[in-house]
């Protein structure tokens, strides 16, 4: 064969392999495959509906299906009379049917005061949560700041934790099955309370951590943890009530009479919550001569509303 025919043949031969590669890269990029690596997520046009279009509004592209393509989670935003964003003021969640090939809205609600929102596995099971952060305003962090963490179960978005104040914060607890020596580690979600009687100033409030919400895989952990955590609190709280006494003793001081009050608050809150509540009337009984003859009427008198006007 001749020189100029060989090369002819290996020409049209490579022309020929360049086509066929450049149509199956082709056919892959036009192709919707899901990914499974959840960085690399496919990122399909998303198009407001037509009722959230005039409004302002803020779009989160991510994979909270875990299907391989972003879903789309919208915030929309009310306007004060000068136009500027207070926070928003509604939730909806889009997700990506990869059968149909388009956005199907599977959640929406309204969360005033809206400030911030993220997206995480909080409970470390593989999925993940969407947690909104609420703040109304104010002097008071335990008055105005909120918490409500949305979770997907049974096909649907719902509220597994729901904390319209109590500047909530995220911890993790140790829990150890029985038998093993190992623990594992469960988020939980604390929220704060204030004891302020009418008749004391706001700068008197007492915080308390009044509630928890244990993200436990069995109900039954959940609530043995829950009883746990307010049992280790106690303790401590009753070890600072003791020492609180101790310095009233020698120190008439309105700061040391205001610890051995404040201690006392949380004492009484906590074991309302904890194992010992069967034991709160005789703390009280044994307590409270103590207070009378301590305390300023004022502060005896918050005490006992401590027992009486709130519900455990």
């Amino acid at each position: 064969m001749k020189l100029y025919q060989r090369f002819q043949l290996y020409s049209i031969t490579a022309l020929f392999l360049a086509g066929c590669l450049a149509t199956a890269c082709t056919s892959e990029h036009s192709e919707e495959k899901p990914i499974n690596n959840a960085a690399m997520s496919r990122t399909n046009p998303f198009t407001l509906p037509t009722d959230l279009a005039t409004l302002k509004t803020d779009i989160r592209r991510v994979d909270l299906s875990k299907s391989g393509y972003e879903d789309a989670i919208v915030t929309v935003y009310p306007k004060d009379s000068m136009g500027a964003s207070i926070g928003f003021e509604g939730l909806q969640i889009f997700e990506y049917d990869t059968t149909k090939k388009a956005f199907a809205p599977i959640y929406q609600e309204k969360f005033y005061y809206g400030k911030s929102l993220d997206v995480r596995d909080v409970d470390n099971d593989g999925t993940s949560e969407v947690c909104i952060k609420t703040d109304g305003g104010g002097n008071s962090a335990v008055a105005s700041i909120g918490l409500t963490i949305l979770k997907k179960q049974q096909g649907k978005y719902r509220r597994v934790v729901n904390f319209e104040a109590g500047n909530p914060e995220i911890i993790t607890l140790a829990s150890k099955a029985s038998g093993k020596d190992t623990a594992t580690m469960v988020t939980a979600v604390l929220m704060n309370d204030e004891y302020w009687p009418d008749y004391l100033p706001h700068t008197e409030a007492v915080t308390v951590v009044d509630s928890i919400v244990v993200l436990a895989q069995t109900s039954g952990e959940a609530s043995r943890l829950r009883i746990q955590f307010f049992d280790d609190h106690l303790a401590k709280a009753q070890q600072r009530y003791g020492e609180a006494k101790s310095v009233l003793k020698a120190n008439r001081s309105e700061q040391a009479i205001w610890n051995v009050y404040s201690e006392a608050v949380a004492v009484l809150r906590l074991m309302s919550k904890s194992s010992q509540n069967p034991g709160m009337a005789a703390f009280i009984s044994t307590e409270r001569m103590y207070w009378r003859a301590m305390l300023p009427k004022r502060l005896q008198q918050a005490l006992d509303d401590v027992f009486s006007r709130r519900e455990p």
